[in-house]
């Protein structure tokens, strides 16, 4: 029996390659008058931002930049950016980059509408519809396009936490090809295996959907079958599927949530301000392998996507061959080690484990982990070979 669901996406999308020139046109049609580049110095420096402000003033309008975005915005980052665009008229935020660029967009739009600060929103309710946002993504890995929440890090608690509503969901994702045409390989395999993070913890959810099934697993054998095409060799189609696949992943896990590798991700990154992609590739297998008791049935079928054989197996046999290959992707791409980044103590361990066992996204893992447990997998990823 299928139990009742909803599924929601309030974002319009345009794919293909070249799509980034109608943004000025697409602007004109939703009737803003006084759109706002949001952006970073390295986008500018390396003139995509201009591209995309000559795009919107061949259709008339004046654009002003905001290149103030940093990589793990903080709450106080998303309240500066909200300030300058009120003072500048802006009706309409272009946000032009990866997840840091489109999130803080996102958590802009909250605060110029519904006041207060981007802290004071995460978490609750939103009082009326966020300022509108387009996004024009540049990497392929963090969906952030088409999902209805924005990750930002919570200075209080040292910790990221989401501002989560469908009234902060952009209006319009223009996802384009081209834009990663010029990505670096360590950024498409970070980005890419942050991407394949989404697509598996939204089918493996314990809230998935049919509907964020097929889009999930569909996902994953995108990312499967192109990854190490599109970060080695370059493969321009490889990119775009994997591009696609973010996209797609996206669109899951923004119905159907993520699950325990969020978790660790969101508080890593929050404590020690390292890449969300990067944690996330270095999570994955582990935490999938702790989890497949919770549900071996949708490991396998990770597994089988990733082009496992399932021939006289049982669920769990082909799940950890899942894994398997899914360890041998992150060494074939240079996925870091945990041990390598400096900033990382052990002796954080105990408060971030139990700041994961705390947070929203616990429940959605097929198991649901305890401190303890949280704290077995750290020590374990961290003394990995």
């Amino acid at each position: 029996m299928i139990s009742n669901f909803e599924f929601f996406l309030p974002t319009q999308i345009r794919f293909g390659r070249g799509v980034v020139k109608e943004i000025g046109e697409e602007i004109k049609s939703r009737g803003f008058k006084k759109p706002m580049l949001v952006t970073d110095e390295g986008i500018v420096k390396i003139g995509m931002a201009d591209q995309i402000k000559g795009h919107i003033e061949e259709a008339g309008f004046q654009c002003t930049l905001f290149d103030g975005i940093v990589p793990n915005p903080r709450d106080y980052d998303c309240d500066k950016g909200a300030k300058i665009a009120e003072e500048a008229g802006a009706d309409v935020l272009i946000a032009l980059g990866g997840g840091s660029a489109m999130d803080t967009a996102k958590a802009m739009a909250t605060v110029m509408t519904n006041g207060k600060t981007a802290r004071e929103w995460i978490d609750v309710e939103l009082d009326v519809q966020s300022a509108p946002v387009i996004c024009i993504p540049t990497t392929c890995g963090t969906g952030s396009e088409v999902t209805f929440n924005a990750v930002i890090n919570n200075t209080e608690t040292h910790l990221k936490g989401n501002i989560f509503d469908p009234k902060c969901a952009p209006v319009l994702a223009l996802v384009d090809p081209d834009m990663i045409d010029g990505l670096p390989g360590s950024l498409i395999s970070s980005t890419g295996i942050d991407a394949l993070t989404h697509a598996v913890e939204a089918y493996v959810s314990t809230v998935a959907t049919p509907v964020t099934d097929a889009i999930s697993i569909y996902a994953v054998k995108l990312i499967g079958d192109n990854i190490i095409k599109a970060a080695n060799d370059r493969d321009k189609d490889a990119m775009e599927e994997v591009m696609l696949a973010s996209m797609l992943a996206g669109i899951a896990f923004g119905n159907a949530d993520t699950a325990a590798v969020h978790c660790i991700a969101e508080c890593f990154g929050g404590f020690y301000d390292i890449p969300h992609g990067v944690t996330n590739a270095i999570f994955l297998a582990d935490v999938s392998e702790y989890s497949i008791s919770g549900n071996p049935g949708k490991y396998a079928d990770v597994a089988k996507a990733l082009g496992v054989d399932d021939s006289g197996k049982t669920d769990e046999e082909v799940a950890m061959e899942g894994i398997a290959v899914i360890k041998g992707l992150c060494r074939e791409l240079g996925i870091p080690k945990l041990s390598s980044f400096e900033a990382i103590d052990p002796k954080d361990f105990q408060y971030l484990a139990q700041a994961s066992s705390e947070h929203v996204c616990n429940p959605s893992n097929p198991v649901e982990f305890t401190k303890e447990q949280y704290m077995e997998i750290f020590d374990r990823v961290y003394n990995a070979d």
